[in-house]
């Protein structure tokens, strides 16, 4: 058997509009006082609403890039 990991999304749907989830490169603007901030991280987005999901990583990512 193949001890390849597996990841589990949290969401195989879109939790507000049911659509389809795909993995994609996106740009995220941080604003934090005065300052922004644009990162390229990888978010579930939905191919339908345009919806993101961003890992818990991701979003502690954002919160340490605002306050600085």
């Amino acid at each position: 058997m193949s001890a390849m990991k597996q990841t589990k999304k949290p969401f195989d749907l879109c939790p507000f509009c049911s659509g389809e989830i795909v993995e994609k490169e996106v740009e995220k603007l941080l604003r934090g006082g005065v300052d922004t901030a644009v990162a390229k991280v990888h978010a579930d987005v939905c191919l339908h609403c345009g919806e993101r999901l961003y890992s818990q990583e991701t979003v502690r990512r954002f919160e340490r890039i605002r306050e600085k």
